[in-house]
This record gives structure tokens, C-alpha cells and sequence, in this order.
């Protein structure tokens, strides 16, 4: 019985003990709650960071932001993906969606060989070139509105000394004001550029390209694209073009640096694109108060890709006085009449080495013929390096040109470059 006893007392005592620690326990669980929510209300008294109105954060991430309505661009002036960085800024539920700025930047150096310059002699030298580009977009409540801007510094090899000037190379804006249709205004390539031209496909070689180019020009285009088709028409900036003409006399005189008229002209493509195969149709019709009444030019090509490893290309324009297709040749006469064609193959050996091969041919009434070939290695060890090396031939037959009011005879020529092309950041 004793033992009974001394056994609940045991008990109960333990019970006591055990109750008194868990309202310790309670009570210290208490006191931390309470000094958390004194905390708490600290916190929200101190004043907030200043965010811009409607947003609620910023980030910053490696590679390129979504630009899906950026006007087309040549090869090799286009930003790769993983190039540089884009800073965010993320909206709150109720704000417009995100809006991104992008930026990047280039320099091309290149150790060019020419059999030319301008007495004449052969030529070793390093050119040089560096860019800095930056986009943006924001999305409002009447569609996207974005812009690009390509600052550019350049000199060295046959061109000059360098130059330490910095040169707004391209800048535009546009208005997607429906999910089909798009408005750009400013300065960039022309809109009847031929796409499918060996010398808006080629990588950015230092040297001459063979087959017709395009400039960049002023202008107002409005483009509609639907699934693999597009087409797009544009007012642009009239040609500032150099030629010959006869005075009233019979005396040759030469015009330089004029505007062919007081009145922009008209241009435009039609488009069908998919992964494997490109057609484009284009058209240029400009007023000529020099000439003839009108100057024009229409032309087209065609890329076919196999597999992943091989596009094939070719493209060609016919015209009259446009100077908006010269390459290797311009027009020297206010009505000339001309044509010209490229054709070419460009080759992923892997996943990191390029070749292109290109014939170009360019044939003015006045100005000449020249016969083009052009060939190239490229190998891009990672995004951010590219190394290369290739050549230029030109085989000119009766070839001329206007150069700073001087008539200019152009003989046959050779290049032969190794080039760097280094992205950051």
C-alpha cells in the first residue's frame, strides 16, 4: 500500500512539473510573436524604395529581349540572342505589360591585304570597327512601340585613318498597331533591298561583296506579315546619286551629291518565307528631275535551305537610273540602265564553322561590267568570337566610276583579309 501511495504522488508531482514547463514554453512562444509583429510594423512604417510608377520590379538578364517586329536585317548586322544584356521592367497585375531595353556591342578588326589604293600600290593594313546597339520595346494600349539605334565608329584599312567620330549608323522606331501590321519610320536598309542576295546573307566581311547591294535610307514603311507571308511598301528618301551630263555646249559635266528629285520615292517587297525556302518580289519607282521622268528597278530571288546544313541563293534586278542597287558599280549617266545578279551557297561544315561562296555580277550601260567572286571560312569557337578569313576578286571590263567629282577608271582588284569579331558583354 505504501508503495501505491509514494507511486502516485510520484505521479501527480511530474504531472505538475510538466504542466508548469509547457506554460513556460507558451508563454516564451508568446513574447517572440509579439516581438515579430512589433518588428513587422517597423518595417512597414520605414519608407519604400522608389519604383517608377505602375511597375512593381526590375531585372536584368543575359542575351537579347523578345523583338519579334524589328524590320528585317542582313546577315551580318544581326544581334545574336545570347549577345549582351536586358534590363526588364515587370509590371504589377493591373500595368501594362513588361517593356525591355537591350544592349550590346561589336568590335570587327581585320588585317586586309589589297593589290589598290589610292595611288595605286599595294596595301597591308588594319581596319577597324566598333558598334554599340540598342533596342527597346514597350507594350501600350495601342500596341507595341519600339526602337533600335546603332552607334558606329570606323576607319583603317582602304578607307582612311581612323576615325574617332561616332556616327548614329542606323536608328528607327515602330508602332505594332495590330497583331498583322506595322508601322517603322527612321533610317535603315532600304525596303526593296533583295533579301535573298549573296550580300545581305554574307557574314559582315570587311572587304567588298560581289552582286548588287542596297543602302540605308530615310523612310516611312508599313509592313503586314501573316504566317510565311509578308509584304511591305515604304515612301523613302530619293537617291543622292553622281553622274555625267551634257551642257548645252556638248561639254561633259559631272553632277555630284545631288537628289535625283524634290519628291521621296516608292518601294516594296513581297515575301513568302518558311524554314526551308525564301521568295521575294521588289519594286522601286522614283521621279528623276534630272532624266527621264521616272527611275525604276524590280527585281527578285530565292534561298533554299537542305536540312540544316546548306542554303542555297540567288537574286537578281533590272532597272533604269536608281542608284539604289550599286555595289562595285553606279549608275554614270541620269538614265542608265543596268542589271545585276548574285548567286551563292553557304555551308555549316558543324556547329561552328561557316563558308560561304558567292558570284556576283553587275553590267551598266555606261559604267561597266564587273564579275565578282568571293569566298569565306568563319568559326565561331563561342557565341561571343568570331574568326575569319577570305577574299574578294573583282574582274572589271570597262569599269568606271565618279569619286569626289573626278571620273575614275576601276580596274581589276584582289582582297584578302583575317578578321576578329568580338561580342560583349
Amino acid at each position: 500500500m505504501k508503495m501505491m501511495k509514494w507511486a502516485l504522488l510520484g505521479g501527480a508531482a511530474l504531472a505538475v512539473t510538466a504542466t508548469a514547463a509547457r506554460a513556460d514554453d507558451l508563454g516564451a512562444l508568446k513574447a517572440q510573436i509579439e516581438a515579430l509583429q512589433t518588428r513587422v510594423s517597423q518595417l512597414e512604417a520605414q519608407p519604400q524604395a522608389a519604383m517608377p510608377s505602375g511597375y512593381s520590379l526590375m531585372a536584368i538578364r543575359d542575351g537579347q529581349g523578345t523583338y519579334e517586329g524589328i524590320a528585317p536585317e542582313r546577315y551580318g548586322d544581326r544581334v545574336r540572342d545570347d549577345s549582351g544584356f536586358t534590363l526588364s521592367v515587370l509590371p504589377t497585375a493591373d500595368a501594362a505589360p513588361v517593356a525591355e531595353v537591350s544592349v550590346s556591342g561589336e568590335i570587327r578588326t581585320a588585317l586586309i591585304y589589297s593589290d589598290f589604293d589610292v595611288d595605286n600600290d599595294d596595301n597591308l593594313d588594319v581596319a577597324n570597327r566598333g558598334r554599340i546597339f540598342i533596342r527597346g520595346k514597350s507594350d501600350t494600349a495601342v500596341g507595341e512601340v519600339g526602337g533600335y539605334f546603332r552607334l558606329e565608329a570606323s576607319g583603317g584599312g582602304n578607307f582612311s585613318d581612323y576615325d574617332e567620330s561616332v556616327n548614329m549608323n542606323k536608328a528607327y522606331g515602330w508602332w505594332k498597331f495590330a497583331p498583322e501590321w506595322e508601322l517603322m519610320a527612321g533610317y535603315n536598309d532600304n525596303t526593296g533591298a533583295l533579301q535573298t542576295s549573296y550580300d545581305w546573307l554574307v557574314t559582315s566581311i570587311p572587304i567588298a561583296t560581289v552582286g548588287p547591294s542596297n543602302p540605308n535610307n530615310e523612310q516611312f514603311r508599313l509592313t503586314y506579315a501573316s504566317g510565311p507571308l509578308s509584304f511591305a511598301i515604304s515612301l523613302e528618301d530619293s537617291d543622292s546619286t553622281a553622274f555625267i551630263d551634257a551642257d548645252d555646249d556638248g561639254d561633259l559635266d559631272v553632277i555630284d551629291g545631288v537628289d535625283t528629285s524634290d519628291l521621296p520615292n516608292a518601294q516594296a517587297y513581297l515575301m513568302y518565307s518558311s524554314d526551308t525556302f525564301t521568295a521575294q518580289l521588289v519594286g522601286l519607282l522614283q521621279d528623276d528631275d534630272w532624266g527621264d521622268n521616272f527611275d525604276w528597278a524590280i527585281g527578285g530571288g530565292a534561298t533554299i535551305g537542305i536540312a540544316d546544313s546548306f542554303t542555297f541563293l540567288a537574286a537578281a534586278v533590272v532597272g533604269e537610273g536608281t542608284s539604289s542597287y550599286a555595289n562595285n558599280l553606279a549608275p554614270v549617266s541620269a538614265d542608265e540602265e543596268f542589271w545585276g545578279g548574285s548567286i551563292g551557297v553557304i555551308a555549316n561544315l558543324s556547329e561552328d564553322t561557316r563558308i560561304e561562296l558567292g558570284v556576283g555580277y553587275e553590267d551598266y550601260d555606261l559604267a561597266g561590267e564587273t564579275l565578282g567572286f568571293n569566298g569565306g571560312v568563319f568559326w565561331d569557337p563561342v557565341s561571343q568570337v568570331t574568326l575569319g578569313v577570305g577574299a574578294t576578286y573583282l574582274d572589271r571590263d570597262d569599269a568606271f566610276d565618279i569619286d569626289d567629282g573626278d571620273i575614275e577608271v576601276l580596274d581589276d582588284s584582289l582582297q584578302v583579309y583575317f578578321g576578329t569579331w568580338l561580342r560583349f558583354p
